[in-house]
């Protein structure tokens, strides 16, 4: 009789590990997902970032003002003129660049009035000289709630 109490005893225990295994398991891929998608929102750490003097639009009737240089100038893996800028007053903005398939810049989010002067971008899918791209301009609630999205065709000129 001690024999089958010690093994409902150590089901029991084992049980136990293995619940408390899972929920390990399921926190950590919780942690991992959120740490894997929370970033792409975050403000690029490399952007040069400027104050806008210009009047910004109040768009709740679902328009949206953005700014964004059609040739952009890149040396030495940095954008020297983007001039992407959010020139809305209720919402932030983020701008993802793509060359062919590839996403070559994410800005994160911009806050309303800031404008991306020049920041840090992925080289490797350029080619020297003129690199058609898209940019996909994000649009957020201050809650970080995607409103919607637009895209516009821009010029990477990749200079040494």
């Amino acid at each position: 009789m001690e024999s089958t109490e010690n093994t409902n005893e150590k089901n029991k225990k084992q049980k136990i590990l293995i619940i408390v295994l899972l929920i390990a398991v399921v926190m950590l891929g919780v942690g991992l997902f959120h740490a894997l998608h929370s970033d792409d929102l975050e403000t690029s750490k490399t952007a040069v970032i400027v104050q806008t003097n210009e009047e910004l639009s109040d768009t709740n009737g679902g328009q949206v003002r953005i700014r964004i240089n059609s040739a952009v100038q890149v040396y030495e893996d940095t954008m020297q003129d983007l001039a992407f800028a959010n020139l809305n007053e209720d919402r932030q903005l983020q701008c993802k660049i793509k060359v062919g398939d590839t996403y070559v810049y994410n800005s994160g989010l911009i806050k309303s009035g800031d404008i991306v002067q020049a920041d840090v971008i992925d080289t490797s899918a350029l080619q020297q000289g003129k690199n058609t791209a898209t940019a996909e301009i994000y649009s957020y609630d201050m809650g970080k709630d995607l409103i919607g999205q637009t895209n516009t065709i821009i010029a990477l000129y990749l200079n040494d």
